[in-house]
């Protein structure tokens, strides 16, 4: 029997064109002779239910499964679902089902609030276990005989099956794990909405997980260890990719990208097989004046950085470990070599926060922006406590709260020439930490959610299922017992 795979990205086709799991997956399930994978996206696809390769529709597949990034993707994957012809709870579905399989970072910290709605969660890297569940799914004889052959499969997480615990799935060595070289790049206008974010470019994993660990960030904590891609395995990886993807830009994907030993020699030689080049946020402490160069010769013409916060001290209690001269320098440098524009990155809101911290944000800004012609864009957005990690345990500050500091930043930042201010809105910052902190009481308000919009539909769902949704995040008594996720299990 072939399998078929219906490979799900709930939300618009830009990002999941962007992610680099997409085109992972597509690759490796199509590279096999029995299976057929096609993709389908919640929006600006022709159909949220039929895929974009055939038309085939959602339920005519064997597994259907979906990568989720954000935490709010989890309405755009209920309503896939529904309008596709698959019953969103899983204690409606019968044999002629298809298997509801699903992964990504949110899921990987804490998957007890989507249990209604999956019947199987990969906990860790999939990459690893694909093969493995495709392999299982065609040799069964029923829907029920696959789920209870993959609930045995080490990282995967069936709640039907009722295990003690999970082991998160890590891969060891990916300098040896597969790199998708021929890769899906839409064939359309610069800036248009369906191109992804890193423009016409061909994706190179350079790194995996991130060495840091603030105690914020998810990644830092569910990605561990940081594993780097050798630079002559990266070299093979472009050359291969560029025979087989017709573009002429590498986006270097990685977290924590300038940790790479070896990345300034990686970017001169892409810029001198006269390629261009895009990298992400990067540690102000590992930018040089050689890659900032290689960078710009690249195209790139804006440096992204995250100081987290204005003040020194708070960042070293976060765990961040960045100094004010490393982001001066980094500034400094990329004014020298040519950049144009500057992104900062900021949370307000952090454990032990005082007033004093938050104004430091507007004048760090004031700071980076005198006697440079630089564009400089702050973005600001409120803690988000994270199952996994850290600060798991700490409460997120009343909305209220959080409207003030950004409303300090904003205001100490309003006549400042070539400045601009963007903030994440509060409330859904709040919907995102419930998400995450959550536990199984939560699906009957997502599932209510799902059929309404916006903010409003958070809300009313929260109402009518009287379930106090809105105020979890911020309840630190909720937070000291048993948490939800513990059933996961870090690998040895």
């Amino acid at each position: 029997m072939d399998v078929l795979f219906g490979y799900c990205y709930p939300s618009t086709y830009r990002a999941g064109m962007t992610g680099l799991a997409t085109h992972i997956f597509y690759s490796v399930l199509n590279a096999r002779e029995d299976t057929s994978c096609e993709r389908y996206f919640r929006y600006d696809a022709p159909s949220p239910i039929r895929s974009v390769e055939t038309a085939r529709p959602l339920h005519d597949n064997h597994i259907v499964g979906f990568s989720l990034t954000y935490e709010e993707n989890i309405l755009g994957m209920v309503q896939m679902l529904d309008l596709g012809g698959v019953p969103v709870l899983v204690r409606d579905r019968e044999d002629k089902h298809p298997i509801v399989l699903v992964g990504g970072p949110v899921v990987n910290s804490n998957p007890e609030p989507y249990v209604d709605f999956v019947d199987a969660f990969v906990i860790g890297e999939g990459d690893l276990v694909v093969h493995d569940i495709i392999d299982v799914v065609r040799e069964s004889i029923s829907r029920e005989d696959a789920l209870e052959k993959i609930a045995l499969l080490r990282g995967i997480y069936v709640p039907a099956a009722s295990p003690s615990s999970v082991t998160r799935l890590i891969m060891k060595d990916i300098d040896s794990v597969f790199h998708p070289t021929a890769q899906i790049v839409p064939d359309v206008p610069v800036g248009a909405k369906l191109e992804p974010v890193f423009g016409r470019s061909f994706l190179l994993e350079v790194a995996r997980g991130c060495g840091h660990s603030c105690k914020f960030c998810l990644v830092g904590h569910i990605c561990r260890p940081r594993r780097v891609r050798s630079i002559g395995r990266l070299k093979e990886i472009i050359e291969s990719g560029l025979e087989e993807t017709p573009v002429r830009k590498i986006a270097l994907i990685a977290s924590s990208l300038g940790d790479l030993k070896e990345l300034e020699d990686l970017a001169d030689w892409i810029v001198t097989q006269d390629l261009q080049m895009s990298a992400p946020s990067l540690r102000a402490d590992t930018v040089t004046e050689g890659l900032l160069a290689s960078l710009v010769t690249g195209g790139q013409r804006t440096l992204t950085i995250a100081p987290e916060t204005g003040s020194e001290s708070l960042r070293s209690a976060m765990g961040k470990g960045l100094s004010d001269d490393a982001i001066e320098n980094a500034v400094s440098l990329a004014a020298q070599a040519g950049y144009k524009a500057i992104k900062l990155y900021f949370i307000v809101g952090l454990p032990g926060e005082t007033d004093e911290d938050v104004e430091a944000i507007p004048e760090m800004v004031k700071r980076l922006s005198s006697g440079r012609r630089l564009r400089i864009s702050v973005g600001v957005n409120p803690f988000i406590p994270k199952a996994q990690t850290r600060l798991q345990r700490s409460a997120q500050p009343p909305i209220e709260v959080i409207r003030h500091k950004i409303g300090a930043v904003e205001r100490g930042l309003r006549n400042v020439p070539r400045v601009n201010v963007e903030s994440f809105d509060p409330r859904n910052a709040r919907i995102q930490a419930a998400l995450s902190l959550g536990d199984r009481s939560i699906g009957k308000v997502i599932h209510r959610a799902a059929s309404y919009s916006g903010l409003s539909g958070w809300r009313r769902a929260e109402k009518e299922t009287n379930i106090p949704f809105f105020s979890l995040a911020n309840d630190a008594k909720r937070l000291q017992g048993a948490l939800p996720w513990s059933i996961i299990r870090e690998q040895r």
